[in-house]
């Protein structure tokens, strides 16, 4: 990357209890025509459902707490493998239930953090489903998101790790630019092209970098999120923004090799090395990284001053690509012609055209005996409510309890914690002030060509 990078499993099958009334009946009638079987194949039919028993003995809680573990690919673009997950659904949402009750539940009464699970859920079973499930944490994130996550990967390790260790492999040390000059790596750049379509291909990528100090970079990552009209489905657009640090760990011998590692959210860590350099053209970026959903995604990223890829670079590109064994013609051309959202349609065609989507979703969740809880999230409405009433009094005393500790332990923390922050923020607003002072100058346009760069920061300081 790019952006940040952080699987839904198939909710099994309801008993024939569970079916609607009309469906029961279907059951019923079939079973009435079967002709009757020996009591050796009813035996053994007690012996499979026997062997069974979690499948067949999820209650509709379960069944959403199983669910809710696809929202772990979210936010930072994660996954966990799919075919591990699926096998042990059960388990998945056992552990939820019962260690992360707290965010489930705030999980459950956020719109957000609903809407990502009812966007994984639909991206069971599709031949595409790893990067549906990355897409719907594209679009959905928030505290909620994060805090649920975090608990369920990171925390109480509910969730397997997705383990890639050889799908982006290190480089060998022969296809590294060890020319690269961090100093002139600042200022404004553009994604121009790009690997992985999970990671690197985005609209709009406009980044900004700052190095207050050697050996450090800071980046202001700016991408955007296709979208579509909650109403209408129309075609619209988020934006996406955070900052990230690099450091060089070894200048002298590996100046082409960018850490950044030290982040408290799934522990994630990306490691850039630099394939091909050419001073304010193009910066040429291969990365690999791991985080406590992932271990070993990976991609590729050319960055130019323009925010189109210069034609005539292509050949320096793909030699480089080749030395460190990609393939250039896997690449995607990105788009940064980033135009402004499309016209709003009025509220009256708005309205007609909800209506009918409406309609439709309300004929889905009759026919699958749902129940709705809001815009966009549909849950099973049995025992959903009951059972987070009886545990919500547990889980207020348990969050009492731990603030307590916590409150102990910040006390006798606090004073070094603090001398450690106020430099890591002193470094961080200085890199946050000549990123400022880019911007400006990128919204200038041609007109800043025509201040020498020494006035610069007089004209515009940094302060």
């Amino acid at each position: 990357m790019q952006a940040s990078r952080c699987t839904a499993a198939a909710v099994p099958a309801a008993p024939a209890t569970n079916l609607p009334r009309c469906r029961r009946r279907v059951v019923r009638a079939a079973a009435a025509r079967r002709p009757a079987a020996s009591q050796q194949q009813r035996d053994a039919d007690r012996q499979q459902e026997a062997q069974q028993p979690q499948q067949l003995g999820l209650t509709p809680l379960q069944k959403v707490a199983t669910g809710a573990a696809g929202l772990l690919a979210s936010a930072v673009l994660l996954t966990a493998p799919g075919s591990a997950l699926a096998a042990d659904t059960a388990a998945v949402g056992t552990c939820l239930l019962q260690n992360c009750q707290a965010a489930l539940a705030q999980c459950l009464t956020d719109v957000t953090c609903a809407e990502n699970l009812v966007c994984l859920q639909l991206c069971n079973g599709r031949p595409d489903e790893t990067e549906c499930q990355i897409k719907c944490g594209d679009k959905y994130s928030d505290k909620a998101v994060e805090t649920f996550t975090a608990c369920a990967v990171s925390e109480k390790k509910c969730v397997p790790q997705r383990i890639d260790e050889d799908a982006y492999p290190v480089p060998p040390d022969s296809a590294l630019d060890n020319s690269f000059d961090l100093s002139n790596f600042q200022g404004r750049w553009y994604i121009t092209a790009g690997l992985n379509p999970l990671f690197d291909t985005f609209d709009c990528q406009e980044h900004f970098f700052a190095s207050p100090e050697p050996n450090k970079v800071f980046a202001k990552i700016n991408w955007r999120i296709p979208m579509s009209d909650a109403l209408t489905g129309d075609q619209d657009f988020i934006e996406r923004s955070v900052m990230q640090k690099f450091v060089q760990e070894d200048p002298a011998k590996q100046p082409s090799v960018l850490v950044n590692k030290d982040n408290e959210f799934l522990n994630y860590q990306d490691t850039w090395y630099v394939l091909a350099f050419k001073p304010d053209n193009y910066v040429f970026i291969y990365y690999r990284g791991q985080n406590d959903a992932w271990l070993g995604y990976g991609g590729a990223t050319v960055y130019t001053r323009t925010s189109t890829l210069p034609r005539e670079d292509i050949p320096e590109l793909k030699a480089a690509a080749e030395r460190a064994g990609l393939d250039w013609s896997k690449f995607t051309i990105t788009n940064n012609s980033c135009p402004p959202h499309p016209p709003k349609a009025a509220l009256p065609e708005k309205l007609r055209v909800a209506a009918v989507r409406r309609t439709a979703q309300a004929e889905y969740e009759l026919e699958n005996d749902l129940r709705s809880f809001g815009r966009g999230f549909t849950v099973l409405e049995k025992d959903l409510s009951n059972k987070l009433r009886r545990t919500e009094n547990t889980i207020v005393e348990d969050i009492k309890a731990v603030g307590q500790v916590e409150k102990k332990l910040e006390q006798t923390a606090g004073k070094a914690e603090k001398l450690i922050e106020k430099e890591v923020e002193e470094v961080e607003a200085a890199a946050a002030r000549m990123i400022r002072r880019f911007e400006a100058e990128a919204k200038m346009g041609p007109w800043i060509n025509w201040i020498p760069k020494s006035w610069r920061p007089v004209i515009m300081p940094m302060d």
